[in-house]
């Protein structure tokens, strides 16, 4: 054979390959990507901001009403158990607001969505840099082959095998009920003197995520998490003046569920309830969601809230 015949044939069967590969992962479809992802049940494998960044490009608009936007303290929030409403929870494990933000906006042009749960903390402000890589819209040319889908498919054949570790179809992460020590990262951020330091850019990404909410006409359910009461006390202060500037960009028609309200001092006060003192345990989120879905259904049955139909 000629060199340019064994050439010719070897880019030839390089790009069968290639197209054989990608097409593949296309039938595959992961992150619900490629074909139509209605009524399908896609958790989370791999690097969790590339699956949940892809999955709320298609999958969640066709298949959820309402997505909850925040971090590890709302990871394990199974927000399956709000009837009136399909919810996709969209937390991010160590996620701040522009990460958050650049996963949300994934689902906006679907116009799809009724309603934005909007978690209150401080720690979602506290930075704007991405924590793995930073989302783009290569990443939907990476999911037809790349190093980060072939770490998806070993994360799904472990989760097959040993029948663990998986973010659910509902974008929620098990964190148990074991206590644990409290993360540097959070430890530092309460830990610091004065008011919480926020991070200007992250700042304005929630300002900017919020008057996006606003503009398609969607009602924002902010939601101030619960922490162990003992936390609470140390900080109160820093924590209330922390909401006040968070909540001042509130529309007339959104909604406030504020965990660190007196209403739930003895949820607080109990330790049992909490992982680390911020995070809390599965059993407790349970908890927490039951509650959440009680505020939405006496909001609505009073007739206060408007959720818009979808298109």
């Amino acid at each position: 054979m000629s060199t340019r015949a064994w050439l010719a044939t070897t880019i030839g069967v390089t790009l069968l390959l290639v197209v054989g590969v990608a097409g593949i992962n296309a039938f595959v479809d992961i992150y619900g990507i490629f074909r139509n992802p209605a009524g399908r049940h896609l958790a989370v494998y791999g690097d969790e901001r590339i699956a949940k960044y892809l999955l709320c490009e298609k999958y969640v608009p066709a298949n959820f009403d309402a997505i909850v936007v925040g971090s590890s303290v709302s990871a394990n929030w199974d927000m399956s158990g709000v009837d009136s409403i399909k919810t996709y929870n969209a937390s991010l494990n160590g996620g701040n607001i522009v990460e958050e933000k650049t996963v949300f906006d994934q689902t906006l042009p679907a116009h799809r969505l009724k309603a934005v749960f909007l978690v209150v903390h401080p720690f979602l402000t506290s930075s704007h840099e991405f924590e793995t890589v930073r989302l783009t819209p290569r990443e939907n040319v990476a999911a037809l082959g790349s190093l980060s889908l072939l770490d998806a498919y070993k994360d799904k054949l472990h989760t097959l095998l040993h029948k663990d570790g998986a973010t659910d179809a509902f974008g929620t992460t098990k964190l148990g009920d074991n206590p644990q020590p409290m993360n540097a990262i959070v430890r530092k951020l309460l830990g610091s003197p004065g008011e919480f330091p926020i991070d200007p850019i992250a700042f304005d990404a929630n300002r900017a995520l919020i008057a996006e909410v606003h503009s398609t006409g969607l009602p924002i359910v902010f939601i101030i998490p619960p922490l162990s009461e003992s936390l609470l006390e140390s900080r109160s202060g820093q924590f209330a003046g922390y909401s006040r500037l968070i909540l001042g960009d509130k529309a007339l028609g959104d909604k406030v569920i504020d965990f660190t309200s007196p209403d739930y001092l003895e949820f607080r006060k109990n330790s049992a309830n909490f992982k680390d003192g911020v995070h809390l345990t599965d059993r407790a989120a349970h908890e927490v969601v039951a509650d959440i879905r009680k505020r939405l259904d006496d909001w609505a049955g009073d007739g206060q809230r408007r959720f818009p139909d979808r298109q």
